[in-house]
């Protein structure tokens, strides 16, 4: 991505649009590229006060400028190719407040929260589909030394002409490190276990962890540790069992996950939503969020 230093520049070669949303770590507002027919992106503003101080002891490098860029744009440089389950950040922009992160920004698309939350759940075949392209996503991010931190519905987009997905917002990201973590940055729904027993946490295994609860959410429409569950078939039951395992060290890798028969075509027709389970699914995780034993 270029890199460009003043709001004229900016000015220059993009049109700021009205506001698509806020997060924790910035404002992302729609845009058009002027020079590019039209091109339609979705600018981030970020404040550097709160995405440059050190995490975890991991503090990016100073520019040439002598300033520090967030870690979302480091780590958004690290993963960029042109991998596309990955959203692009296709230019930045350093200003005396902020930095604006020009990103693409594919239509029509729909974040999967919204989708699920429109249509109830996701069936177990096009929930694989969606999963297997956030896996790849993540590998790609583990292959180049960035852990996500915030995996979750809101922050995947579906393109709803082709299903193609994107895993965005790198505003919680670091560099993947096999040391435990004892700082976390993320959404609460999606922290694994050993964050609330222990204040400190693995990579891989909790982004595994992350990825159970989405599989979960996406087949069942709810987050996890409810008492109604959509039925789907037992290979996927098995999955999201392993991923959600209390254990981290229990847990499946990436690889494993790739590899689960889930990933086959179903034998026999899936069932329809609203089944209610006369057992736990996760077993011993209810104790731990005050659900009943």
């Amino acid at each position: 991505p270029f890199h460009w230093s003043s709001c004229s520049n900016f000015g220059r070669l993009y049109r700021m649009g009205p506001l698509l949303g806020r997060g924790g770590f910035g404002s992302v507002y729609s845009g058009v590229r002027l020079a590019a027919l039209g091109l339609q992106v979705a600018i981030k503003q970020v404040d550097p006060r709160a995405s440059i101080s050190p995490t975890n002891g991991v503090t990016v490098p100073l520019q040439r400028s002598g300033t520090r860029i967030p870690m979302e744009i480091a780590m958004m440089r690290r993963v960029r190719s042109d991998y596309s389950t990955i959203i692009q950040l296709l230019n930045w922009f350093e200003l005396p407040d902020s930095f604006l992160l020009v990103l693409e920004h594919p239509k029509p698309s729909q974040d999967l929260f919204e989708l699920i939350r429109n249509r109830g759940f996701v069936p177990e075949s096009p929930a694989q589909g969606i999963f297997l392209q956030v896996l790849r996503a993540v590998q790609h991010c583990h292959s180049r030394g960035v852990l996500h931190r915030d995996i979750k519905s809101n922050n995947i987009i579906v393109h709803l002409a082709t299903g193609k997905v994107k895993l965005i917002d790198f505003g919680c990201s670091t560099l993947l490190r096999n040391m435990a973590y004892t700082k976390f940055s993320g959404t609460p729904l999606y922290y694994p276990p050993e964050w609330f027993l222990y204040h400190c946490y693995h990579g891989r295994p909790a982004a595994i962890w992350s990825l159970g609860v989405l599989l979960y959410e996406m087949v069942c429409g709810v987050l996890p540790f409810r008492l109604v569950v959509p039925g789907f078939s037992p290979e996927c039951q098995q999955l999201i069992r392993w991923c959600l395992n209390m254990k981290d060290w229990a847990r499946p890798s990436l690889e494993d996950v790739f590899n689960h028969p889930c990933h086959t075509p179903p034998s026999q027709p899936e069932p329809a939503a609203g089944q209610v389970s006369q057992g736990c699914l996760l077993g011993g995780a209810w104790g731990l969020w005050g659900l009943g034993g």
